[in-house]
C-alpha cells in the first residue's frame, strides 16, 4: 500500500487524476445542500471557472505549444504584462457571468475569479519549464482541501450555501499563493528581460479564440438554465455534467501529449492516443452512470441526474475525439482553423442553448450540446485530414522534466 502510495504520489498522471478526482467528491458532497442552496453554490463557482477560461488566455495551452526556451530565453516584459492581465480581466467577467445567470453571488465570483486567474499564471509556467509533477501536486493538494472543508461544514449543519462559498474562496486564495511562492520566480526573470522582436502575441489570440468559443459551448448551458429554469434544475443538470466530465481524464491527458509531440511518427502515433482515450472515456461513462443512479437513489431530488447523464455519454465520447484532434491540428499550427471551428460552434450553442433550455429544460439542452459537441469534432477531422503535415509549428522544446502527462504512467 506505501509503495502504491508513493508511485501515486510520483507520478504526474496519477496526480492530475487526483485532482479531479477530489473535484468530483466536493462536486458529491455539495448534494448536502438543498437543491437551491447548491443552485447557488454551483451558479456561484461557474460564474468564477467560465470566466478563467474566457480572460484566462489559455496560458496553458499557449506556452506549452510555444516550448520552455520561449519562456526562458525570449518571452520578455510585454509578454510578463500580457499574461498578469488575465487578473483583472478574469474578475471583471465573472461579476458580468455572475450578474447573468440571476443566481449567483458577484461579489464571491469575483474575488474567486481573480485567484483562480492569478494562480494559473505561475502553473503555466511551471508546466512549461517542465515542472508537471510539481504543479499537479500542488492542484491535487488543494483539491483535496475543499472537500475537506465541504465534509466539516456537512457535520456541522451548515447547509448555507454562501458558506460553502467562502471556504471555496479561501482554497482559491490560498492555492495562488503557494503556486507564486513555487514557480513564481521565472516570471520575475521577465521584467528584465527585454521584449523580442516577435511577441507571438498572434499565436497566443488565436489559441485563445478557439479555447474561450469552446467555453461558451461547454457552460452556456448552466447558464441558460440558471437564467430560464431556476436553481433546482440547473443543480441537477450540473451534477450529470459534472460527473460525465469525470469521464474526459483520459483526454486532456491525450490532449497535452498529441499537443506537445512534434518528433517524427506523431502522425501515427495519433491514431493509438486517440484509440485509447476513447476507450477510456466510455468504459468510465459506464461507472459514473452507476454512481448518478446510487445518488438518484439516495439523495433526494437528484433522480433525474441518470437520464441527463444517459444522455450525455456520447456527448462525453464527441468531447474526447475533439480534444485529441485540435490538439493535433494546434500542434501542426492549425490554430487559425481550430479558432474557427470552435467559434462556429459557439455561436451555434449559445444559440441553441437560448432556445432549447425555456422550452425543453435540462433534457433538451443536454440533448442539444451532444449535437453540438459531434459537429466539432466532424469538421475537426474532416479539416485534418485535409491539413499539411507540418505549417508554422513552433520549435520543438527539448524533454521536459517529470513531463509524464499523457504516458502510460
Amino acid at each position: 500500500m506505501i509503495a502504491a502510495i508513493r508511485r501515486a504520489v510520483a507520478s504526474a498522471t496519477l496526480m492530475y487524476v487526483v485532482a479531479l478526482a477530489m473535484s468530483g467528491v466536493a462536486i458529491l458532497l455539495s448534494i448536502a445542500l438543498p437543491p437551491a442552496e447548491r443552485g447557488l453554490l454551483v451558479a456561484t463557482t461557474a460564474s468564477a471557472t467560465i470566466a478563467v477560461a474566457v480572460g484566462g488566455l489559455s496560458l496553458e495551452t499557449f506556452l506549452l505549444a510555444q516550448g520552455r526556451r520561449w519562456l526562458d530565453e525570449l518571452a520578455g516584459r510585454r509578454s510578463l504584462l500580457v499574461y498578469l492581465a488575465t487578473v483583472p480581466m478574469t474578475a471583471a467577467l465573472a461579476g458580468m457571468f455572475a450578474h447573468y445567470s440571476e443566481e449567483a453571488r458577484p461579489g464571491l465570483a469575483v474575488l474567486g475569479a481573480a485567484c483562480l486567474a492569478a494562480s494559473n499564471v505561475p502553473a503555466a509556467a511551471g508546466l512549461t519549464l517542465g515542472g508537471f509533477l510539481s504543479v499537479y501536486r500542488y492542484r491535487a493538494a488543494f483539491a483535496a482541501v475543499a472537500p475537506a472543508l465541504y465534509a466539516g461544514l456537512i457535520l456541522t449543519g451548515v447547509d448555507d450555501a454562501d458558506r460553502w462559498l467562502v471556504a471555496w474562496l479561501g482554497c482559491q486564495a490560498v492555492m495562488a499563493v503557494a503556486f507564486w511562492a513555487r514557480h513564481g520566480r521565472p516570471l520575475a526573470r521577465l521584467l528584465r528581460r527585454a521584449a523580442p522582436p516577435r511577441e507571438r502575441i498572434t499565436r497566443l489570440g488565436l489559441t485563445h479564440t478557439g479555447a474561450v468559443a469552446q467555453v461558451f459551448t461547454y457552460r452556456f448551458d448552466q447558464l441558460a438554465l440558471a437564467r430560464h429554469q431556476g436553481p433546482d434544475v440547473l443543480a441537477v443538470y450540473s451534477l450529470a455534467v459534472a460527473a460525465i466530465e469525470f469521464t474526459q481524464a483520459g483526454a486532456v491527458v491525450a490532449a497535452q501529449r498529441t499537443l506537445g509531440d512534434h518528433e517524427d511518427g506523431s502522425d501515427r502515433r495519433l491514431a493509438g492516443v486517440l484509440r485509447r482515450a476513447v476507450w477510456l472515456s466510455a468504459g468510465m461513462g459506464v461507472l459514473v452512470l452507476a454512481g448518478l443512479a446510487a445518488i438518484g437513489v439516495l439523495a433526494d431530488g437528484y433522480t433525474a441526474a441518470l437520464l441527463i447523464g444517459l444522455i450525455l455519454v456520447p456527448r462525453s465520447i464527441a468531447v474526447t475525439v475533439g480534444k485529441v484532434l485540435s490538439a493535433r491540428l494546434v500542434n501542426l499550427g492549425g490554430e487559425r482553423a481550430t479558432a474557427v471551428i470552435a467559434v462556429g460552434t459557439a455561436l451555434a450553442a449559445i444559440v441553441g442553448y437560448s432556445l432549447t433550455a425555456p422550452a425543453f429544460g435540462a433534457v433538451g439542452v443536454a440533448a442539444a450540446s451532444v449535437a453540438l459537441f459531434a459537429a466539432h469534432s466532424t469538421a475537426t477531422a474532416v479539416t485534418l485530414r485535409s491539413w499539411p503535415a507540418r505549417q508554422d509549428a513552433p520549435d520543438p522544446a527539448p524533454p521536459a522534466r517529470n513531463s509524464e502527462v499523457g504516458s502510460s504512467a
